[in-house]
């Protein structure tokens, strides 16, 4: 028997799992379990849906599959309960770790665990690049895709340049499935008037924004750019939160300069010390920028337009999760995004110094991820370690 739980009760429990979710996407597993096994709020089959949809849209997946479960057990409201309070912990765990490596950064004793972290950065993103082209990489055509894509980023075009280019070789490489396009711009998906009312919300979702946007525009320039920045990184974050990497990396350190590219490393790490998926460093990146005001801004920011995109996707999610030409452009995005991640690797490798004691740590660190132990457990001994021997 499936049960319906108020927005309250949602929250509530997202707030409390949100405490816990750490490993990112893999705490997909954990959402699965209290919503499914444990409450009992849905079916199998439907909360696969949510995990299939979450794949196929930007966002982190596991903040898009939460909002997912809310939407269908409590409506737009239990939407919105479900994704606050899941994203809340990280929140505040970042705010606070973020004031402390203000104050404490220069410490010798701090000096060496960042120098760790950094190594375990490096160590995570060369593991999520193997695990992308695992899962993406299928043929010559992709090989080629993916090389472009990595030169690209290393000379320094901008990523959404490098997806652009992508969209149009997925398309252009499957010219015989053009009758399909054609049948999707024919055809009108029919969309129950239940779901519907969905883009009501969205409507209004969109106008606050407008106007808060506008507001940071009269007021603060600078809040403005932040927020317009983290909407973008946001909007091309298909693959999951890793895929707001190199777009994060791309705005906040070569084009705006806000940080610089060890800085953004350290709160990479402090992203991954934190529940809750690795697009929460916007929060760090905010509160460096213009402090509190910054990190709230940058944060909403960052999870609005996935948020937005979840809504506006979910009544016609049957008819895009078949259709021939989105998944064909849909995968050479992806296929894409390792070429980014493969550049991003680079980039944070070379700004590590590279001595025997940190090769070691780095090659325990990627071992352990690859055999899949617990992201955290793999970061507490990298620190343990490092504090020890560098």
């Amino acid at each position: 028997m499936v049960t319906k739980p108020s927005a309250l009760k949602i929250f509530t429990s997202f707030l409390k799992l949100g405490l816990i979710a750490f490993g990112g996407p893999t705490a997909i597993a954990y959402v699965r379990e209290m919503v499914v096994d444990k409450k009992k709020w849905m079916d199998e089959k439907n909360f696969n849906n949510g995990v299939a949809l979450s794949q196929i849209i930007p966002g982190a997946s596991v903040m898009q599959v939460v909002a997912y479960v809310g939407l269908n057990v409590g409506g737009f409201a239990g939407a919105l309960a479900a994704f606050m309070a899941y994203v809340l912990p990280a929140f505040f765990m970042m705010l606070v770790l973020t004031i402390i490596y203000i104050h404490l950064k220069t410490v010798p004793e701090t000096v060496s665990i960042f120098e760790a972290l950094r190594i375990v950065v490096v160590a995570l993103a060369a593991n999520g690049t193997l695990n992308f082209g695992k899962k993406s990489i299928k043929n010559i055509k992709d090989v080629f895709l993916l090389a472009i894509a990595a030169i690209l980023f290393i000379l320094k075009f901008s990523p959404f340049v490098v997806i652009f280019i992508a969209m149009i070789i997925g398309f252009l490489t499957h010219r015989e499935d053009f009758t399909e396009l054609s049948l999707l711009l024919s055809s009108k998906p029919h969309i129950a008037n239940e779901k519907l009312k969905i883009y009501k919300y969205v409507a209004y979702i969109l106008v606050i924004i407008a106007l808060f946007n506008l507001s940071l525009w009269l007021i603060n320039p600078e809040l403005f750019s932040l927020s317009t920045l983290m909407m973008k990184v946001d909007i091309m974050a298909f693959g999951g939160g890793y895929g707001s990497v190199p777009f994060m990396l791309h705005d906040v350190v070569d084009v705006e300069k806000l940080i610089d590219a060890k800085t953004f490393m350290d709160g990479i790490a402090l992203g991954q010390i934190t529940p809750g998926p690795i697009v929460i460093t916007a929060t760090f990146v905010g509160y460096l920028v213009k402090g509190l005001v910054g990190s709230i801004i940058a944060t909403i920011s960052v999870f609005t337009p996935s948020f937005i995109i979840l809504l506006s996707t979910v009544p016609i999610f049957d008819s895009l999760k078949n259709n021939i030409i989105f998944k064909n452009i849909f995968h050479s995005i992806l296929v894409s995004f390792v070429g980014l991640m493969i550049a991003v690797t680079i980039r944070f490798a070379l700004s590590v110094d590279w001595t025997l004691s940190a090769v070691i740590i780095g090659l325990m660190a990627f071992i352990g991820l690859y055999k899949k132990y617990n992201i955290l457990l793999v970061i507490i001994l990298s620190l343990i370690l490092g504090y020890l021997i560098l």
